[in-house]
């Protein structure tokens, strides 16, 4: 989570949507930062309002306006699948070794989920369980030029991201039966994914 006190702007990491090039690029203009462990880096929407909205307003009276990215929901859970596949988790619980994408997807479907299938949700990340607000300027991942240019419109500089803590490329294939179940069952995260923008406003 990065704060820009001057532009009146938090920028919140989901996870698996090119938060670590994000922060390179844009930490050293930040008045805060949050980052290193994942539980810090990734403060969810929720604890932002519950608690750093509120530390924030010791300095400012109004609170700032937000921004993050929302990956398609398959598409986020391929970026998982790809990552744990990674030679630092053989040989532990969270690995996808040895998994197809099926295995994994319908491990995210079951309850509980199994270790290599526990990623979060991005429904949960993005919006208050309780008021159901969300973030203020919301974009799609696959828009991430058009986040760039609001984002560098927003704090008066020039944004060049590096390609950073990438999943290992691996093709994909979803079960149409999964990706069914997957729609349902997650269809608060298809539903803010398609409210997202995809382009800059104006």
């Amino acid at each position: 989570m990065l704060y820009f006190l001057k532009h009146k702007l938090v920028l919140l990491a989901t996870p698996k949507t090119g938060s670590t090039a994000l922060e390179q690029a844009l930490a050293p203009l930040a008045d805060m930062v949050l980052q290193g462990d994942p539980r810090i880096k990734h403060c969810t929407f929720q604890r932002y309002k519950w608690r750093m909205e509120k530390f924030i307003q010791i300095f400012e009276d109004e609170p700032p306006q937000t921004a993050a990215l929302i990956r398609h929901p398959e598409d986020w859970l391929g970026s998982w699948f790809r990552f744990r596949h990674g030679s630092w988790l053989n040989g532990t619980t969270r690995s996808t070794r040895g998994l197809s994408f099926d295995q994994f997807v319908d491990g995210y479907l079951a309850e509980p989920q199994p270790a290599f299938a526990a990623v979060g949700q991005q429904a949960r990340f993005l919006t208050h369980p309780k008021t159901g607000e969300t973030v203020t300027h919301l974009y799609r991942y696959d828009a991430m030029s058009e986040f760039v240019a609001f984002l560098g419109q927003r704090l008066a500089t020039t944004i060049t991201l590096g390609r950073l803590n990438v999943s290992p490329e691996k093709e994909l294939r979803l079960d149409p039966a999964l990706r069914s179940r997957l729609e349902q069952r997650y269809a608060e995260d298809y539903a803010l994914y398609d409210m997202a923008l995809d382009k800059h406003p104006g």
